[in-house]
């Protein structure tokens, strides 16, 4: 019943966040009012929406102390893989984050959210969409430190890709379904919604919801105290070096969500860098942080069944089972298969031969894309040289 409450409370902070002020204040009321036979809960979701509300600073003056940065020996070899994205570290480096638990962050992609901040420092990002055909991303990091945000909500679907790495989730609140998962699988959860300040903040020059932020950094301190910083065994990927050599047959590629314009993707070829980089309705999509557009060197699109299940127009997703996959990198496209035997398990990409894909070095860009199902329109995807 708790629980159950809270995944509640969840639903309604999600919607006070968006309020002006008095209508914020009148939710208040009406929530005491009704948990006023409640007790410790009422003390909770007080706690909870003070915490929600907290404005530290500006995002480009926030004092998040970051980790210090390794002075590597130009002498030592990098020859120590990094186990979710292949790039190679020198063994001093590995130091950093041998004894830290991956974390997955939510991340929105609203258009008031842009620029978003922390994504280009991600080993692997996913990119689904949530409701109203806005896309919402799920980042992965282990090896760097960097603020991150606008920080959101959870959905069901991305615990299924978040399980494979055993990380921490770090999210602000989520759908009711959603959180009663986080609670069933027994997920190292980072909840704003329990941890509050100085692990999340609301920064002045944004509007709520699109304020909310966190930094790696302050989410493995949480971590620590909570005892999730191990890194987990899991199965990597396969990794290649870069190939530059071959016909390129995909120097373009479009990935149409079947929604407004703002959503649609771009990734453009970058010949001289061997990367893709990122256009959001034909605007380079930058980090906040750095001011850097956002790039990949492997660009793999995964296709699933998808349908929506309920009036808030949430949807869910089959991410188990296998679909259709492309995975894009040095300027080519393999098609293929993907396949996920379990929640837990890794999802692996596989050429129509039936050997597993190898993905270059660097950061990947996981694109999920609906099939058409359940009266929600099918994404479309194109690519030319």
């Amino acid at each position: 019943m708790f629980q159950k409450l809270i995944g509640k409370l969840n639903s309604l902070k999600a919607k006070m966040d968006g309020m002006p002020g008095w209508k914020r204040g009148l939710a208040l009321l009406t929530l005491v009012a009704v948990l006023l036979g409640t007790g410790g809960v009422l003390a909770l979701a007080v706690n909870a929406f003070n915490q929600s509300n907290t404005i530290v600073s500006p995002v480009g003056n926030s004092s998040t102390k970051s980790s210090k940065s390794m002075v590597v020996s130009p002498n030592e070899p990098k020859d120590t893989p990094d186990p979710i994205n292949g790039v190679l570290y020198a063994k001093s480096e590995v130091n950093n984050w041998k004894t830290r638990v991956p974390l997955a962050i939510m991340i929105e992609n609203h258009v008031d959210a842009r620029p978003q901040s922390g994504l280009s420092k991600a080993e692997v990002v996913y990119e689904a969409l949530a409701e109203g055909g806005i896309t919402r991303f799920m980042a992965i990091f282990l090896a760097s430190s960097t603020e991150v945000g606008p920080v959101r909500s959870a959905r069901a679907y991305y615990l299924d890709w978040l399980s494979e790495y055993g990380a921490g989730y770090a999210h602000w609140g989520g759908s009711p379904e959603a959180m009663d998962l986080i609670k069933r699988y027994s997920l190292k959860d980072l909840d704003q919604f329990f941890l509050g300040a100085p692990t999340y903040w609301r920064v002045a020059d944004r509007a709520a919801p699109h304020n909310g932020y966190s930094s790696t950094d302050k989410l493995w301190e949480a971590a620590e105290k909570r005892g999730y910083n191990v890194l987990p065994s899991f199965d990597s990927w396969k990794f290649k070096n870069d190939s530059t050599d071959s016909a390129k047959t995909a120097g373009t590629i479009n990935i149409d969500f079947g929604s407004a314009d703002a959503y649609n993707v771009t990734w453009k070829y970058d010949p001289e860098k061997n990367i893709y980089l990122r256009e959001n309705g034909k605007v380079a999509y930058k980090d906040k942080v750095n001011d850097e557009q956002f790039s990949a060197k492997n660009i793999v699109v995964e296709s699933v069944k998808a349908s929506s299940y309920d009036s808030y127009g949430r949807l869910s997703m089959e991410t188990v089972g296998s679909g259709d996959a492309k995975i894009f990198r040095d300027g080519t496209v393999v098609e293929g298969t993907w396949k996920k035997p379990s929640r837990e398990e890794r999802t692996k990409f596989y050429d129509q031969a039936g050997q597993e894909i190898e993905l270059n070095r660097g950061q990947i860009w996981i694109e999920v894309i609906p099939s058409s199902a359940g009266g929600l329109k099918g994404a479309k995807i194109e690519y030319s040289s």
